[in-house]
């Protein structure tokens, strides 16, 4: 679908140890007694290599270019027992986060944060400035049952996450947000019983959510704009080729605050692609274009999408009175119930816009909350392939290329 992920994730030399001045690999425990004491020692382009084992560690990450690796996802570990904050927090450029398990922390399993101002969490506007941290990856990593996000990149852009699993987070599975332009790919993902699988607040340009599964959250996915983080309105992000099913499920965490019982909702979003998705099994709606506090969906298009046993499959939310489309349009989707009526007739994306009625669900109450602490962790996960001891090439940067034309409707599994 994309070229050569793979080489972008795995390709470098061969190891070297450093003395040389090239790149070195830090073992841990071998080299180094944590994987902190390794990261400290990294040097830009150092593969820091964790050997099996539990690690009671929130591991800090500020030296440019290095590559933190589990020798075998499912046997490296990071316990924060509930009581630590972070499990892997980057703040610096072209990081990679391989091959590893991270759960049990206060906040978030793996960050990266590119925000000078106040950190995610702390409450308040979200980063006083909008400096951006350039460059990261996180690849064949499980992150379950912490306390706020699976995997968070905040101010963040030149972004890969690719096979990573997410579960028991009581904000969202995989979070990104304040990035304009994010330029990041979500590929190969499975995100479940969360509040959210994928949230997107303020995360815009070149933003591609593709091939991925998001199952039994509260909510599936839901590019968004918001005034709590900058950068609104949210703009352009690719929703593609996602099997999206039985999300609302009482067994995942409660969404703080906001609308549960959806597929895919765009809260508020501009320029939005949601093509060629499944999306089954929803109480409320499968896909819905909706407003989100002051702001409107503008220019959303909805095409070539399944829908399948959803409480209303396509949603289109207009207040009473109101006849403004604000060149949203659906085309070419397999539905059987839409609001308003026939609503590819109504907000068609080749013509103009005929006769509509203003069309609001009434979204239930949801199902009382669920401490995530208690969601069972998830079992073994498939490692990364290749030589766990090969040093990437370079640092994490661009990601490849999505060509969104060879992304098909998924079957459900």
């Amino acid at each position: 679908m994309w070229a050569a992920a793979s080489a972008l994730v795995f390709g470098g030399g061969l190891a070297a140890c450093g003395d040389d001045g090239g790149a070195a690999v830090r073992r841990v425990p071998a080299d180094h007694a944590t994987i902190q004491e390794a990261v400290d020692a990294a040097k830009p382009d150092d593969l820091v290599l964790i050997d099996a084992g539990v690690y009671h560690e929130a591991v800090q990450v500020d030296t440019e270019g290095i590559t933190v690796r589990g020798v075998d996802r499912n046997e490296v570990v990071l316990d924060g027992g509930h009581e630590l904050t972070n499990g892997i927090a980057v703040t610096a450029d072209g990081v990679a986060v391989e091959n590893l398990t991270v759960h049990s922390y206060r906040q978030n399993g793996v960050l990266f944060n590119g925000a000078s101002g106040d950190a995610p969490g702390e409450g308040g506007v979200y980063g006083a400035d909008n400096d951006a941290l350039v460059g990261y990856r996180v690849s064949y990593v499980t992150s379950a049952n912490n306390g706020l996000y699976g995997v968070y990149a905040f101010a963040s852009r030149d972004g890969l996450i690719d096979h990573v699993y997410t579960s028991g987070s009581p904000d969202s599975g995989i979070y990104v947000g304040q990035c304009k332009p994010c330029n990041v790919v979500i590929s190969d993902t499975i995100a479940e019983y969360n509040a959210i699988g994928y949230y997107g607040t303020n995360a815009s340009g070149d933003v591609y959510v593709v091939e991925s599964i998001f199952r039994h959250n509260r909510l599936g996915m839901a590019p968004n704009s918001q005034d709590m983080e900058l950068l609104a309105p949210q703009v352009e992000t690719v929703l593609a080729g996602n099997l999206v099913v039985d999300n609302d499920d009482p067994a995942a965490p409660a969404i703080a605050s906001g609308f549960s019982g959806g597929g895919i909702a765009i809260g508020g979003g501009t320029r939005n692609v949601v093509v060629r998705n499944r999306v089954e099994g929803h109480d409320v709606y499968g896909i819905g274009l909706v407003r989100l506090n002051e702001f409107d969906p503008i220019e959303n298009r909805v095409e070539g999408n399944v829908l399948v046993g959803n409480g209303v499959d396509l949603y289109y939310e207009m207040r009473p009175g109101e006849t403004a489309t604000y060149g949203n349009c659906f085309v070419g989707n397999t539905f059987a119930t839409s609001l308003p009526d026939s609503i590819e007739l109504a907000l068609p994306c080749d013509a103009d816009a005929g006769s509509i009625e203003s069309a609001v669900i009434d979204v239930p109450d949801p199902a009382p909350d669920v401490d995530h602490r208690t969601i069972p962790l998830p079992g073994a996960q498939p490692s990364m392939p290749g030589d766990v001891e090969a040093i990437p090439a370079g640092p994490a940067g661009r990601p490849p290329a999505v060509d969104i034309a060879a992304i098909s409707v998924p079957e459900r599994s």
